[in-house]
């Protein structure tokens, strides 16, 4: 066989010697969006789909000696009708009452009239007449 002829035939020749697509190994694309990220990532950096349960961790319940009891509220009482009291409530209140200083808003309303800015007599006015659109 001629050297022309197996060169032509030849695979080996016409393909690169590095596979291009070895570039992308380790890397996996999002099921969701198709963005390409590291394979095992728990969430797609581009859309935020969680790609796995790993995330959610598995724990087990309290022990009875770390579960807080807590005060039994009957719902009733915070009812819309007007068959129940209103229950008591207790809050820690203060006297202590601070002053602020050092603010430069100054929020009072006044019983004046602010002066406008202007008074322009509307017969004053330079208008141009208005078009007749009617033909």
């Amino acid at each position: 066989m001629s050297p022309d002829i197996k060169k032509t035939c030849s695979w080996s020749d016409t393909l690169p010697a590095v596979d291009p697509l070895a570039t992308l190994k380790g890397y996996a694309s999002c099921p969701v969006c198709g963005c390409i990220e590291q394979a095992g990532s728990i969430r797609c950096s581009e859309c935020g789909t969680f790609h796995s349960g790993i995330h959610l961790e598995e724990r087990a319940a309290p022990p009875p000696s770390e579960v807080i009891e807590r005060e039994v509220i009957d719902p009733s009482i915070y009812s819309l009708s007007d068959n129940h009291a209103i229950p008591d409530e207790e809050f820690e209140e203060s006297e202590e009452i601070s002053a602020w200083s050092g603010g430069s808003t100054d929020f009072t309303m006044s019983d004046e009239d602010e002066k406008p800015l202007a008074k322009i007599d509307p017969d004053e006015l330079d208008l141009p007449e208005p078009e007749d659109l009617s033909n």
